[in-house]
């Protein structure tokens, strides 16, 4: 078996590709590095530096005529999304299509698709939310990744090629850029123990479902494995509050300082919690 990881220098991409290796599979790597970092590159991988819209991708799929790709790479900011939608259509709706049509031209057997439970689902009816709820995104982002799961199904329907959504909650853990503007747990630990202050956009009183990094790559690898298709939350059903965060990795630090509020950012929704019951049935 031959799979192919878009984004698999990044954060989460990377650690998949860690998993797949473990597992003697041979596994080939699409990467800009615009956020990925060559230091995250497993040795053991075929890496090739291209954008996910470069129409050359199509040589990397003739020479690697991959069974199963994870999909990845993406613009990974709800922030960036509101203040340039074109730019993130651009990569997170056109490069992924770039992605999806190579899978269909070179017969790749299944698609693991990275989406988004909380920028999906927007402002939430119910808590946690399961797959069936209304989807409301209230980002360019969110509606991008929405989008690709609608063309995912498209293809299920016309071409017949499987696909797996995993829809994850906020995901946190070792290799997490925190210097960017996504990854509050990354964000509060580098700066608590550089000695700065954290900067709580808002009020503080934001809920996420905080899930582990290496729980999401079990589920993609799961996902690979299982003879499954369809949309999955990928989170914990655990609401913690961006104060009560605050709180844990302070104690955790042993920061003795305390934090500062700034504006709270548009296109983010208030609540978020995830029901992953029917990953874990399935």
């Amino acid at each position: 078996m031959k799979i192919l990881v878009t984004g698999g220098a990044g954060f989460i991409g990377s650690q998949i590709v860690d998993a797949l290796i473990e597992k003697g599979i041979r596994t080939a790597i699409i990467d800009n590095l615009s956020t990925g970092k060559k230091e995250n590159i497993n040795p053991k991988a075929t890496f090739y530096q291209a954008d996910i819209r470069d129409k050359a991708i199509k040589e990397i799929f003739e020479k690697e005529r991959p069974d199963i790709v994870f999909h990845e790479a993406a613009q990974a900011s709800v922030r960036l999304s509101v203040a340039d939608p074109c730019m993130d259509a651009d990569i997170n709706i056109v490069g992924s299509l770039n992605i999806i049509e190579n899978c269909r031209v070179y017969g790749v057997k299944k698609i693991i698709f990275a989406s988004s439970g909380g920028a999906i689902y927007g402002e939430q009816e119910s808590f946690p939310a399961p797959e069936p709820h209304p989807t409301r995104p209230l980002s360019p982002y969110g509606a991008a990744k929405l989008s690709i799961e609608h063309y995912l199904e498209y293809y299920r329907l016309v071409f017949g090629i499987p696909y797996v959504a995993l829809r994850y909650s906020n995901v946190y853990g070792p290799r997490q850029d925190p210097f960017g503007e996504a990854g509050v747990v990354a964000i509060f630990t580098s700066q608590m123990l550089r000695g700065e202050t954290p900067t709580v956009n808002g009020d503080g009183g934001k809920t996420r479902d905080y899930v582990f990094v290496k729980d999401v790559v079990a589920a993609n690898i799961a996902a690979m494995e299982k003879e499954v298709s369809g949309v999955f939350n990928i989170g914990t059903g655990k609401e913690t509050s961006v104060n009560g965060l605050y709180e844990i990795i302070k104690n955790k630090a042993g920061y003795p300082g305390d934090k500062k509020h700034g504006p709270a950012k548009t296109g983010e929704q208030y609540r978020s919690v995830l029901d992953a019951s029917l990953a874990k049935k399935d």
